[in-house]
Formats: structure tokens, C-alpha cells, sequence
């Protein structure tokens, strides 16, 4: 199955050299064809490159002198480059060698020399004035929007993006062959570098994932005949590859790709996927021990487990089900987790109730198990012998243990229980008291942001010499830290669909690419913490602003607080309030605002009256003003392969003096020149930059980072929330919006909750029907704040703070920590209707389910506990999933297996005494 991503960009290209700016463009243009030859390469994206013009710069002085005026050169331009069909010379009837042929006047560009020999004007004598007369005509590149930088280094950067459904890591690998062919042909002082390669990142993930799996799967190898004879364990264990190759056969015909998210389901999984054989097997023969055969002990075990089986499944798949459905971004994002789990756990199944009856038929008989219980063997080998001792460790030592307590808890029934709910209260009580919650830990974390800002009016070149030292800090990070850093002056924004995007010369951003996190011996926060002294704010520049690019889907800032009201002179106030009440909070740092004022303006204000008498218009006026500085794109040059701009402009030098406005001359309808003081007055202004309106309201931003030692999102926000009325009272007509991580923890709290609900409601419904009880159901549901509290305590002793996706792993626990409780119960009904006391089945049940209960929940953290502690590779992402559902399981089905006997013990006590109420005296 192809390995893939979402499509978009998978690398940049970023090229540059001690290279002419136009030579560079050619290079960067060629290249951009090759890549795109590339079989799996939808498009490249250019970042930084500029358009070819032609440039029509006349000299101030001989305009003078002919008494021109830029809008004539314009409008002489336009009237010459055209081509304009004239229609047809028809057929002559009587001449049969006559044919039609086009009348077409063409007046059209070519080169160079056609436009400097274009007639601007001519006397009466015939003398014209030629564009050559009076103005400079080159080649030039448009004006500069973003200056992109890489490692230092000016150049250009090419985006490469995929085709739908093609592999990420083919792409990248045939696109980097490609320009290494293309190497001894491009000129010496080009050099090329990869930068945000996300092949390296696909690979790097899935190995890790990979490696981890593969333990799982071998821990489990290995763990299974230790209790259970070794042909018992080969026919459960080969469970686990045959649901593998059958999940990926139908995630691949259902058009799935390999990643890290549906991995990840397959990895949450792998453990569970030998529970269902383990039953089977287990029951199948104990079946054959009491003498039936083989084959029909086969088919009855199966068949007597279908009701549990298929009940402790579908509590697993209620409980993941809801998370297909979740809202949102984040929705969108796990989507692929459940359906993971949800398409393995179906094969598996079939594998247990169709393939594994017939290969229990097959290789299990009465004399194979007959010949495990003899005594050992004079030959025997020192693993079999392991093995052999330790079934029987088993079988002899730790299920009489387990029974002598289990009896203690039943006799001590009212205070274990009493003891496990004080012990869930407290535990309750330290997750909301003594733990922080953080959306998406910044944990593994190898890009972020120096965003800065200089003063409005700053040009790009002034900018990105500005830039320099923060240039130099990051250039001189600790060997083995970075990978590599790119600089744009002109744009800030995370990707192209960042709400916040910033553009004009007074911003910028440095992306700083590190190495992964194993790699190095800094976490990126320690990193950003040491750049941010060593940079501090340097000369020229009003803001600097660190932002980690977090994993998970994207997310707002850990504070953003909207100010809203009518006006800015109120709102203002209120802003920097809010900003000093941030900067009080020990652990916020990066403090910002959204109010920003544009660059000064001269504005041209026209004097109508005047005006109107010199025969001109606001629009004629406007027009000329903007053919001095911005320049008027007179007409275009067509050429095989693109289209050349070809733009008047006052020079230069012109362009960089105000005065040149005062003295532009324009020219009215009867071809007089008229100054532009005559008719129009100049002021000095200045304006904000971004208008920002929400809910019918004007609105400031304040925005911060925070760091997760000291203190989270929530608890500033919340801090906020507690001084709304002070604020509201400070500040009246004023409202404040909190958005950020904040509005997504909210909205991620509510689809889990749903979710959670949802699994909960789906799970009992399922149970009932089951048991066709409703008691019953109830108390296998109190197994789930069993799997709480031990998730809760597992994050307490790592120092984890409580995340989204360990959240999630709760809920996935839901659905998992049932399933022994559904079989015990079911076990328990057995014995009953064959006529054993409650207590007594109680204990036959716990007897006769330890083993397969300790080896499901065995298998299942073998399974999961690579990836929480990253035994194969580390990858922070998804180790609070893995390690909320490895010790959840752990720890809640230990406790399961005395707490859930001692409640069935207590529900009976009850359901005695409700009888001995309602029967007769």
C-alpha cells in the first residue's frame, strides 16, 4: 500500500548562489519544468520568485524638454503593440486558383528595439520623438513582495506538491534523483538544499511505528507460551498477522493510505487482536480435556463464546465508532484511528470463529494435552523445560494466590468497595487540583517560528539586514540541534491557510528546522528558551515573537483573547490592560496584539473646482500619480512560454523623493501639461494596517505563549475568566472573546464528551441485550473508573500533563476494559444455570477466567507499552494514547479482577434482600 499523505506539499527545493537575480530566475524556471516531469509531482509552487518586465524609465529632464509627460509614453505604447484582424479577401469566383486569405494590421512587440522605436509624437514636419528619446528600456524583474532566505543565503524556494493517491517518499526520492542528474549541467555556483522534507518525517514516523509494532508482536510471541502450552500459543499468535494483512488489504480497497494516524490504530489494536482467539482456544479445550472430540470440541467451543466474543468486540467498536463522527478539525484529524481499529477487530473475528476452529481441529487432540500434564521428558530441551514449569508456576502457584484473595475480597466485600470509591474520589481530585490539561503537548516538537516585526515603512532589504543577528544565533545552535533554517521577509504565516498571515516588508519569520528530538540533547523549548536570550530584541526591530509548530492538527495560541467594542480609543486601553495583566502571570511570555498602524501616507486631496477648469478628472489625476512610483502596466510583450509586463515608471532615483509628486506634470484633454500643486493639495497621514471585525464588532487581539512547566492554557484563561467582571466593570460596552487553544480545548472537550457518552450509551445497550439484564450491565460498566484511575495515576508518576489524545485513549479504554468483565459475567451465568452457588460461581468463574484474563490483558499492553516508552523510537505524538490504554488496561483489569468479583458479591446481596422484602412473611 502506498504510503501517503494528505495532498500538498511534500519538500522545498531552495536554491541559490552568488548568482545574478536574472540568471537565478532562468535556473529556477528550468528546474520547475524538470521537477514537474516528475511522475507523481502535481505542481511546483514558487516562493520568492519574481516576474519578468520590461522596463520604460524616462529622464525627468528630457521629458521636460519635450514636453511629455508619462501618460502619452503609456498611451503610445498601448496604441502601438496591437494586432487586429481585418477581416477577410474573398475568393474570386471566376479565377478557380483564387483562395480567401486574413487581413490582420499588426503592430505587436517582438524585442527590445520595438519598443524603444515606438513614436511617442511627431511634428508637422514629420520629425517624431522616439521612447529611445527620452526613456531607459531594459529588462528588469517586478518589484520584490517577499525576500526568501535559506540558511542564510538569498535565493529562491520551490514548493513541490504531489498527485493525488501517489507515494510521498517515491516523489521525494525521484525528484532529488532528478536534480542530482541534472547537477553537472547547472552552473558551479548554484547550490541546492531540501528544506521541510516531509518524506524524512513519513519515514522516521512509520519506522518508529513499525519497529514498535513488530516488538509488540514478538513480546506477545513470547509472553503467550509461557502460560500456555506452545501450539496453543502458535494458533492464537497467528491471529495477529492474518488480521494485519486483512485490515491492509481492505484499507487498500477502500482507497486508505499508510500513515501515521491509521498506523497508529493498527498499533492500539495489535494487542487486542489475539483476546478473541485466546477465548476460543481456551474454552476448545477445555472441551477436548473433558473427553469430547476435537473437531466438535472445535465447533462448540467457538460456538459457545460467540455471545461474549461478539459482545466484548462490539464494546470496543462502540467505544471507537463515535470517534469517526467527532466535529471539527480534530474530528477530521483521528477519523482514521478508529477506522484502523474498528476493520482489524472485523477480520480478526473472523479469523477466530472461521480459521482458528478449523486449525484447533487440526493440531489439538486429547494425546497432545494428555502428554503436557506428564511429567518431563530425559531428552527434553532446557526452553521446553522453562515453559513446561512455568505453566505449571502457574497452574500451581499464582492461581491458588489469586483465589485466597479473591475469597479475602469477597468476605471484605463492603470495605473494598468502600475503599476503591474514596480511592476514585481522590484520584478525581488529583486530576483536576493536581494536574494541568494541554491540548497538544509541545512534546517532540522540530519546527518553530522567530517572528518579528520592524517598524511600519521599514523596506525588505532594511529588514533583512535587521534579521542578521537573529540569523547568526540560530546559524550557531549546538552541533547535531539543527537541520536547517529558512528567513522570508515580507510574509509571516504558517502555511497557506494560516487565518493570521501577515504581509508587508515590516514582517518576517525565521523557520527553524531542527533535528528530531532523539537526536539531540535539547528539547526544542530549552532551544527556543536560549535563543530567545541570546537574541533578545535586537536594534531596528519593535517584536519578537517565538511560536513552536506543535504536533497534532493545527491549533490557535494557548491565549487569545478578543477585545471588542465600537471604537479603538476605547478598546485600546483595554488591550493594554489585558496585556499587563498577562505579563503579571509567571510562565506567559511572547505577549502581542493585533492592533498594528499602516505606513505613512501622502495623500493627494484634488481641488474639484480647479480641476474641472484645467480640464482634468480625479481619475486622470490618480492615473499619473501612479505611473511615477508604482508604475502603469502599459501593455504586455507575448512571448512562447509567458507574458512580459511592460511597465513606465519615473526612475529610480525619482521613485525615492517626494518631491517628484509635487512636480508631476499631467496632461489634460487638449495635450496641456498642468503641475500637479495647481490643481491638488498634499497631506501627511497615517492609517491602521488591519481592520479586524467579529460579531459585528471592532476587535483587538491580544495573543501569548505559554510555558507548560509553570502553567497551561487553561489555568491563564481561567485566571481571565475570574477578572471579567473587574475588567467589564474597568472597561463598560467593552466584551471579551477567548479563542486560541482555548476555544479548541472547549470544543474538543464537547466532541469527546459526546463521543464518550455515545460509547457509554452504545456499550450498555449492547450488554442488555446480552445479559437481558439491566443490573448486570450496570456493574460491568463500573469497570471503566477502574481504567480511570489508572490512567490518571500512570500520567501522575511519568509527569504527564492530561492531553487531548490521552483523553482520547480513555475513551478507547471504555470499550477494552469491559471485555474481561463481559466474559466473567457470562461465566458466572453458566455456572449458575448449571446449578452452583452465587458465591461458588462467583469463585469457579475467577478460577476458570484468570488465566485468559491475565493473558488478553497481558497481550494487549505487550502490544502497546513499545510505543508508549518508545522501545523501537520514540515518538511523543502518540504516547499518551499508548500509555492512557497500556496502563489503563494494566492496572484497571488487575483491579477488575478483585474488584468486579467482590461487586457481582454485592448486587447479589442486594438483589437477596430486595426478594426477602417483596416475598411473603
Amino acid at each position: 500500500t502506498a504510503i501517503q499523505t494528505k495532498l500538498g506539499p511534500i519538500m522545498e527545493v531552495a536554491i541559490g548562489g552568488d548568482i545574478p537575480d536574472m540568471e537565478l530566475r532562468q535556473i529556477a524556471l528550468n528546474l520547475e519544468k524538470e521537477i514537474e516531469r516528475v511522475k507523481g509531482v502535481a505542481k511546483v509552487v514558487h516562493r520568492g520568485l519574481r516576474d519578468l518586465e520590461i522596463r520604460v524609465e524616462p529622464d525627468v529632464k528630457k521629458l521636460a524638454q519635450y514636453r511629455l509627460s508619462l501618460d502619452e509614453i503609456v498611451g503610445a505604447l498601448k496604441r502601438q503593440n496591437i494586432s487586429v484582424p481585418g477581416g477577410v479577401v474573398e475568393a474570386n469566383l471566376d479565377d478557380p486558383m483564387s483562395r480567401e486569405r486574413l487581413v490582420r494590421t499588426r503592430g505587436d512587440y517582438v524585442d527590445l528595439d520595438d519598443i524603444k522605436n515606438t513614436v511617442i509624437r511627431a511634428n508637422d514636419l514629420g520629425q517624431p520623438v522616439y521612447i529611445k528619446d527620452v526613456a531607459e528600456v531594459r529588462y528588469d524583474l517586478e518589484r520584490a513582495q517577499v525576500v526568501t532566505k535559506t540558511n542564510g543565503q538569498t535565493g529562491l524556494t520551490l514548493t513541490v506538491l504531489r498527485k493525488d493517491k501517489s507515494d510521498a517518499i517515491n516523489v521525494v526520492d525521484d525528484v532529488k534523483a532528478r536534480l542530482e542528474q541534472l547537477k553537472p549541467t547547472l552552473d558551479s555556483r548554484l547550490s541546492i538544499s531540501y528544506v521541510n522534507d516531509l518524506s524524512q518525517y513519513i519515514r522516521r514516523r512509520l519506522s518508529i511505528l513499525t519497529s514498535n509494532l513488530l516488538i509488540g508482536f514478538f513480546l506477545i510471541l513470547i509472553l503467550l507460551p509461557l502460560l500456555i502450552p506452545f501450539r496453543f500459543s502458535l494458533l492464537i499468535a497467528l491471529g495477529v498477522p492474518f488480521a494485519f494483512l486483512g485490515a491492509i488489504a481492505v484499507m487498500y480497497q477502500m482507497g486508505m493510505s499508510i500513515s501515521l494516524i491509521s498506523m497508529m490504530g493498527l498499533i492500539i489494536v495489535c494487542g487486542m487482536l489475539v483476546d478473541d482467539a485466546i477465548v476460543v482456544t481456551e474454552n476448545s479445550v477445555r472441551l477436548i480435556e473433558r473427553g469430547m472430540d476435537p473437531k466438535e470440541a472445535a465447533i462448540e467451543g467457538a460456538s459457545q463464546m460467540v455471545g461474549p466474543v461478539m459482545a466484548s468486540v462490539m464494546t470496543t467498536v462502540m467505544a471507537f465508532l463515535p470517534m469517526m463522527f467527532m466535529s471539527g478539525i480534530f474530528g477530521k484529524f483521528i477519523k482514521f484511528i478508529p477506522m484502523g481499529v474498528l476493520i482489524a477487530l472485523f477480520v480478526s473475528l473472523f479469523e477466530a470463529f472461521i480459521v482458528l476452529p478449523a486449525h484447533i481441529s487440526s493440531w489439538i487432540n486429547l494425546d497432545y494435552i494428555c502428554s503436557l500434564k506428564s511429567g518431563p521428558k530425559k531428552n527434553e530441551a532446557r526452553v521446553a523445560r522453562f515453559l513446561r514449569w512455568s505453566r505449571g508456576f502457574w497452574d500451581e502457584k499464582a492461581v491458588p494466590v489469586y483465589l485466597r484473595l479473591l475469597k479475602a475480597s469477597l468476605r471484605r466485600r463492603y470495605v473494598f468497595a468502600a475503599g476503591l470509591f474514596v480511592f476514585f474520589i481522590g484520584t478525581m481530585v488529583l486530576a483536576v487540583k493536581g494536574m494541568r490539561f494541554v491540548l497538544f503537548p509541545p512534546e517532540g516538537v522540530e519546527i518553530f517560528f522567530i517572528r518579528t516585526e520592524a517598524p511600519v515603512g521599514t523596506s525588505l532589504d532594511q529588514h533583512a539586514r535587521l534579521l542578521s543577528p537573529i540569523e547568526k544565533a540560530v546559524g550557531e545552535l549546538r552541533e547535531g540541534e539543527l537541520d536547517n533554517f529558512t528567513t522570508t521577509v515580507g510574509l509571516v504565516q504558517q502555511d497557506p491557510n494560516d487565518p493570521n498571515t501577515r504581509r508587508g516588508a515590516e514582517f518576517a519569520q525565521v523557520a527553524v528546522y531542527l533535528t528530531p528530538e532523539n537526536l539531540r540533547s535539547r528539547k526544542a523549548d530549552e532551544i527556543i528558551s536560549s535563543l530567545r536570550e541570546a537574541v533578545g530584541k535586537p536594534e531596528g526591530l519593535d517584536r519578537v515573537v517565538f511560536a513552536r509548530v506543535n504536533p497534532g492538527p493545527p491549533t490557535g495560541k494557548p491565549v487569545s483573547l478578543g477585545v471588542r467594542g465600537s471604537e479603538y480609543k476605547d478598546i485600546l486601553p483595554a488591550v493594554n490592560y489585558l496585556k499587563e495583566l498577562l505579563g503579571g502571570i509567571d510562565g506567559v511570555t511572547d505577549i502581542a496584539d493585533s492592533y498594528l498602524l499602516g505606513k505613512e501616507e501622502l495623500r493627494v486631496k484634488v481641488k474639484s473646482a480647479e480641476a474641472a477648469a484645467a480640464g482634468l478628472s480625479v481619475a486622470s489625476i490618480a492615473n499619473s500619480v501612479r505611473s511615477v512610483y508604482e508604475g502603469v502596466v502599459a501593455t504586455k510583450v507575448r512571448t512562447l512560454d509567458e507574458e512580459i509586463a511592460v511597465r513606465v515608471s519615473a526612475p529610480a532615483n525619482e521613485r525615492a523623493t517626494e518631491e517628484a509628486l509635487s512636480r508631476q506634470l499631467i496632461p489634460n484633454a487638449m495635450g496641456q501639461l498642468i503641475p500637479l500643486s495647481q490643481v491638488s493639495t498634499i497631506e501627511s497621514s497615517r492609517g491602521i494596517l488591519y481592520y479586524e471585525h467579529e460579531g459585528f464588532s471592532r476587535q483587538v487581539r491580544v495573543s501569548a505563549d505559554v510555558d507548560i512547566k509553570k502553567t497551561s492554557s487553561l489555568e491563564v484563561n481561567g485566571r481571565i475568566r475570574k477578572m471579567l467582571p473587574e475588567i467589564q466593570q474597568k472597561f463598560p460596552g467593552l466584551t471579551i472573546d477567548f479563542g486560541g487553544e482555548d476555544e479548541d480545548t472547549k470544543e474538543s472537550f464537547q466532541s469527546l464528551g459526546r463521543a464518550f457518552v455515545v460509547a457509554i450509551i452504545g456499550i450498555f445497550l449492547i450488554l442488555v441485550l446480552i445479559f437481558r439484564s439491566l443490573l448486570q450491565p450496570l456493574l460491568v460498566l463500573l469497570t471503566i473508573p477502574l481504567g480511570v484511575i489508572a490512567v490518571v495515576w500512570a500520567f501522575f508518576f511519568h509527569g504527564m500533563p492530561l492531553s487531548f489524545m490521552g483523553m482520547l485513549g480513555i475513551v478507547a479504554l471504555a470499550g477494552v476494559i469491559v471485555n474481561n468483565a463481559i466474559v466473567f459475567v457470562d461465566f458466572v451465568n453458566q455456572r449458575r444455570l448449571e446449578g452452583r452457588s452465587q458465591e461458588d460461581s462467583i469463585v469457579e468463574a475467577g478460577r476458570d477466567r484468570i488465566r485468559p484474563i491475565f493473558l488478553t490483558t497481558a497481550t494487549t499492553v505487550a502490544g502497546i507499552l513499545p510505543t508508549a516508552y518508545g522501545i523501537g523510537g520514540l515518538d511523543k505524538f502518540v504516547v499518551p494514547i499508548a500509555m492512557a490504554l497500556g496502563w489503563g488496561i494494566a492496572f484497571g483489569s488487575m483491579l477488575s479482577a478483585f474488584a468486579f468479583p467482590a461487586a457481582m458479591a454485592i448486587l447479589d446481596d442486594v438483589t437477596n434482600w430486595l426478594a426477602k422484602r417483596k416475598s411473603p412473611a
